[in-house]
């Protein structure tokens, strides 16, 4: 990853990348990381057609390079989800537009737990209870969930979120899989 190997790195693609067909080499090149040297497994090295100007082949060092970069670990998160309730609607709210899971419908949910944060919202709940718990891994990042389920007598919700039906759910507002654990609950 040091910037004088990338340097030296691109002055030597750009002396063999055919001019008039950058797209045809570079897909080339990942179809053959994908399918002979195989990123995670062991490489295919008698069927490749670089073999013979392979550094990795001619050093016997297949398994060492290309150098991969070290895994971030992943940050664990613990939060609270919000199935709240009115009737036989559920509250949903839209994500932010940048970040994970930009721009989709959720169930409210918050970094910790606790009740603050209905009434934050300005949700008077008429009854409380814990629900469930779930689990999602995203890449970088995974979610330790605890639902709590609200039902409340009034249909007062935040600006721009919405209640939703059964119907809806399936035909409106696609949940993210990170919710799973708790549709069960809500379609109860």
């Amino acid at each position: 990853t040091k910037p004088e190997t990338k340097r030296r790195m691109r002055g030597a693609l750009e002396a063999v990348i055919p001019a008039g067909a950058p797209g045809d080499f570079n897909q080339a090149m990942m179809e053959l990381g994908a399918m002979v040297c195989l990123p995670n497994g062991a490489p295919r090295c008698g069927a490749c057609p670089a073999g013979g100007f392979c550094r990795a082949r001619r050093e016997e060092r297949t398994g060492q390079l290309p150098v991969k970069t070290a895994q971030k670990a992943r940050r664990t998160e613990r939060r609270t989800v919000y199935l709240i309730f009115y009737g036989d609607t559920v509250a949903l709210r839209r994500r932010p537009g940048r970040g994970l899971l930009a721009g989709l419908w959720e169930y409210p949910n918050q970094p910790g737990g606790g009740l603050e944060p209905l009434t934050q919202w300005g949700i008077i709940p008429r009854s409380v209870e814990p629900v469930g718990v779930g689990k999602h891994v995203f890449s970088h990042i995974e979610w330790h969930m605890h639902a709590l389920l609200a039902e409340t007598a009034d249909d007062t919700l935040p600006d721009g979120w919405v209640w939703a039906d059964g119907r809806e759910l399936e035909e409106v507002y696609a949940i993210p899989n990170a919710f799973q654990a708790f549709s069960d609950t809500v379609s109860a």
